[in-house]
């Protein structure tokens, strides 16, 4: 019996030409270990789920197959999320499911499910001709793509990751360098996660234990950043300094890092500041040329607000190195191009009281 159509978001496979009546299965497995939610009465909401694994069927006749996507109602039996998938065609042969063909489509897109229908039906309808052991589009002779995209088939879906929420990232460590509370992590090795920068936490307490709110955000790095020196603090005995890492990708932010202490002098901030006077100063970056990556420092005479973008030769902003409040001291900010391309890029800070602009050339 052919499955009843559902409300739009629809995997659907028509098995056709079975004129044999022999057992076939569809199989949809996720690719990547990752996979979104995005349920239709919270279309804002695209978090990480088990929800939706993947799922076969099997039927011996003509029929149409439905999965039903993740903004209806989750316990339906055959759903998936927004992840990257691979759909495979089984036939039974002496007792055996033998594959026939596959396809690979990636769901993974925050558009969905706002603009699912703003274009035309969104439902994906993909024929599986048993004769032929192939996949085609719906009702013709040509062949579905082995690998594809809800936002190519349907082209009023924008390919939008900003809101699929990331993983923390790896390996998160604490340590002393120059003095100072220093910070390490990797990105996220999970295939398909995504991310736009890091926010970095800090809690200095005498005692007990430490509770992380968007209060205790004391710095935002851009996505190409692994390491970040706290200027405010210096290290030694007295008392502790907690600190925590979480990925933000556009305005969603993962999981917090595990938590992490180190013992600080809370009464000499940022390089002996008491005794020392700082002036706003942005330097030239070490190396320059750079391949892939190079040391920008600058210093702060107050404690400011401070934006450090890097550009392109277009003005096109590439990536965001800090963004939030500093105290007074010298910074130093690693800046990563293993993704971009050789040439001239500009990098400009900003504070309340002080603005520059320098030229970094990138050498591959």
């Amino acid at each position: 019996m052919s499955a009843q159509e559902k409300a739009g978001g629809e995997l659907i496979i028509y098995v056709k030409n079975n004129t044999g009546g022999a057992n076939i299965k569809i199989e949809v497995d996720l690719i990547s270990l990752l996979c979104w939610d995005a349920w239709k009465y919270y279309p804002d909401l695209h978090d990480i789920t088990n929800l939706y694994t993947g799922s076969s069927q099997i039927t011996n006749s003509i029929q149409e197959l439905d999965w039903e996507a993740c903004w209806e109602y989750p316990g339906y039996q055959f759903g998936f999320g927004l992840g990257n998938y691979k759909v495979t065609a089984y036939q039974e042969i002496y007792g055996e499911y033998e594959q026939q063909d596959y396809f690979e489509i990636d769901y993974r897109t925050s558009d969905l499910p706002e603009n699912f229908t703003s274009g035309g039906s969104g439902d994906l309808a993909v024929d599986y001709n048993v004769g032929a052991g192939t996949f085609y589009y719906q009702d013709t002779q040509n062949y579905f793509p082995t690998t594809t995209s809800i936002w190519e088939q349907k082209p009023w879906i924008d390919s939008i990751k900003d809101e699929l929420e990331p993983l923390p990232p790896d390996d998160f460590d604490l340590s002393s360098s120059g003095g100072h509370p220093y910070l390490t992590w990797n990105h996220s090795s999970n295939t398909g996660d995504y991310w736009t920068g890091y926010k970095i936490y800090r809690d200095i307490c005498a005692g007990g234990n430490p509770y992380f709110t968007e209060n205790n955000l004391i710095a935002t790095v851009g996505k190409y950043t692994t390491s970040y020196k706290d200027q405010s603090y210096s290290t030694g005995h007295g008392w502790e300094g907690y600190y925590c890492i979480k990925s933000i990708n556009g305005n969603r932010g993962s999981d917090f890092t595990e938590v992490l202490e180190i013992g600080i002098d809370a009464f000499h901030k940022t390089n002996e500041s008491n005794n020392r006077e700082f002036e706003y100063q942005l330097n030239q970056n070490f190396p320059n040329p750079f391949n892939p990556t190079t040391d920008i420092t600058f210093s702060l005479k107050d404690n400011s607000l401070v934006t450090l973008k890097v550009f392109d030769i277009l003005g096109r902003e590439v990536d965001v190195l800090v963004n939030g409040y500093l105290d007074l001291g010298n910074y130093s900010v690693k800046f990563d191009g293993s993704s971009l391309e050789s040439g001239i890029y500009f990098y400009e800070i900003w504070t309340k009281n002080f603005r520059d602009i320098k030229k970094l050339i990138l050498l591959k």
